[in-house]
């Protein structure tokens, strides 16, 4: 396989950490490598972290986040398919495709 044909992969990391732990955690985070975007957040989820990289580097990196001791739980949705924000705003209706 050549390297042309190996194709980026992007996914996005919903973690939840134990409570009074987002500070230690996010100094973790930020030395880990493919990531490109980490958000703070209120919700279920504590931060969203954005991955990019080869299928094997962002496997690599969501086991190592789970590897954290501050770690309640996580959720890993990977992108199949990105659109630019231009075309699929072109194409809504009042919020419907």
């Amino acid at each position: 396989m050549s390297k042309d044909s190996i194709r980026s992969q992007k996914a996005y990391v919903l973690i939840r950490v134990r409570p009074g732990n987002e500070t230690e955690f996010y100094e973790e985070l930020k030395s880990f490598p493919n990531i490109v975007g980490i958000d703070l957040v209120r919700g279920a989820f504590d931060f969203v972290v954005v991955a990019q990289g080869e299928a094997k580097d962002i496997d690599a990196l969501v086991l190592r986040i789970r590897k954290s001791p501050y770690l309640v739980n996580t959720e890993t949705m990977t992108v199949f398919e990105a659109f630019p924000w231009e075309e699929v705003t072109g194409q809504l209706d009042y919020g419907h495709l």
